[in-house]
């Protein structure tokens, strides 16, 4: 390891390549739900079978949180997570090789195993590289990769399809397969560049190591923090916030096309182009969720700082989501949803952050309990907004959403991040 005195910048190439990570993870994520209505034609089946579908990710993805979260400290956060790329990548691929429905079912449930652990093992990596000051700021900007993804989704997915931009055509399959090797290969550029702290990277000298803090401690395989996690009022609180957030949150990647189409009369590529609104609006608030949680620390002190991000954002977004049932134009709930997209966006690292603070050693499965809980509600989001929607009416799905941010709020005003879920991590 080098000496110089002056810490080296290894530490921004982490982030950089686990954010492309990012990008690859919620393109595969999202991609599929913008070719709903060429898989229901060539399946045979109707609107509430493809709403599994979508589904069927979030529930493996949830119920795999918390033991894939445990792998990263067991294995070495770099190895954990460059396997999981590559897995997830691959089934992807897989997914464009399906010929029925069980198939692609199943594909998509092993999208959701091979995903779930990329996360808590990225807050982890960046815990591990970063001093407590700025993780709030590097989380974000690991996160801000998901949400390029989301953002870039609907535009690649129709360069690939459109004959006039490439010189060939590729349906839904071919993208699918297309976006897996490409995240395949992006697996093998994360395990040359990464390593699991600036204590073992070549590039790192002393000056980074210790700027970024003590060695990480190992985790062993016979350590099981389970226990401490259920038994955490935090953790429940800290759960709660992420399903009521992601039941609205998924609204954007499985309903906002169909809604845009149906309830607000826009044709198929105008549903698209508009549907990328608040996407876009995603990654804005992710840049700045970082800075803003940073500041609110510095400001108001550990517990506070964290508190106030998350719970007055989810405030926003359930009054963003009230606000969308007065409208008849399509570009008008566009907007009133990139207010909302930009308002959960800038409380999530606040909430990555904040699972960094109470995780200590085990901030993965940390990360991976709030992350089981929240997708939860993403998985749940497709199934029982589509039956609201088909009982009640559209206005009724969106005061679903508002509802579940304002239980969002209550939840995060109720953090307290200077109690950690292992009482041996407490930090002074």
């Amino acid at each position: 390891m080098p000496t110089d005195a002056r810490p080296t910048r290894v530490r921004f190439l982490i982030v950089a390549v686990t954010s492309v990570a990012a990008v690859f993870m919620y393109v595969d994520r999202a991609c599929l739900s913008l070719f709903g209505t060429e898989i229901m034609a060539e399946f045979a089946i109707e609107k509430w079978q493809l709403d599994w579908i979508y589904s069927a990710f979030f529930w493996s993805y949830a119920l795999s949180q918390v033991p894939a979260g445990l792998l990263g400290p067991i294995l070495g956060l770099r190895r954990s997570l460059a396997i999981m790329l590559f897995t997830w990548s691959a089934c992807t691929v897989a997914c464009g090789f399906t010929t029925g429905l069980l198939g692609l079912f199943a594909a998509r449930l092993a999208v959701g195993i091979a995903e779930a652990g990329a996360y808590p093992t990225a807050a982890a990596l960046v815990k591990n590289w970063f001093p407590l000051r700025e993780r709030g700021r590097a989380s974000g900007f690991v996160a801000l990769g998901g949400r390029i993804g989301f953002a870039l989704t609907p535009f690649l997915t129709a360069l690939l399809v459109d004959p006039h931009w490439i010189g060939m055509y590729f349906n839904w399959r071919g993208a699918l397969i297309v976006f897996g090797v490409l995240g395949i290969l992006w697996a093998g550029v994360f395990w040359l560049l990464v390593r699991d702290s600036a204590w073992h990277h070549h590039r790192s000298n002393a000056a980074e190591a210790a700027y970024a803090g003590p060695p990480p401690p190992l985790a062993t395989s016979t350590e099981w923090p389970v226990l401490a996690l259920v038994s955490s009022r935090n953790m429940w609180l800290f759960g709660l916030v992420q399903f009521g957030h992601n039941i609205g949150w998924a609204f954007l990647i499985t309903k906002l096309v169909d809604v845009l189409k149906e309830r607000f009369h826009a044709d198929k590529d105008d549903a698209k182009f508009i549907a990328s609104i608040p996407a876009w609006a995603l990654v804005g608030g992710m840049f700045l969720g970082g800075f803003i949680g940073d500041y609110c620390v510095r400001r108001f002190g550990l517990r506070r700082g964290r508190r106030l991000p998350i719970g007055s954002m989810m405030i926003v977004g359930g009054a963003a989501y009230l606000a969308c049932t007065q409208f008849e134009n399509p570009w008008s709930v566009a907007v009133a949803l990139a207010v909302m997209a930009i308002a959960g966006d800038i409380a999530i690292p606040s909430v990555w952050a904040f699972a960094q603070d109470v995780g200590g050693r085990y901030t993965g499965a940390t990360i991976g309990f709030g992350n089981m809980i929240g997708n939860l509600g993403a998985a749940t989001s497709p199934i029982a907004l589509g039956f609201i929607q088909r009982e009640f009416g559209w206005d009724w799905m969106f005061v679903s959403c508002a509802i579940c941010f304002a239980v969002a709020a209550v939840a995060a005003f109720n953090l307290d991040a200077t109690k950690p879920v292992m009482r041996e991590d407490r930090t002074p």
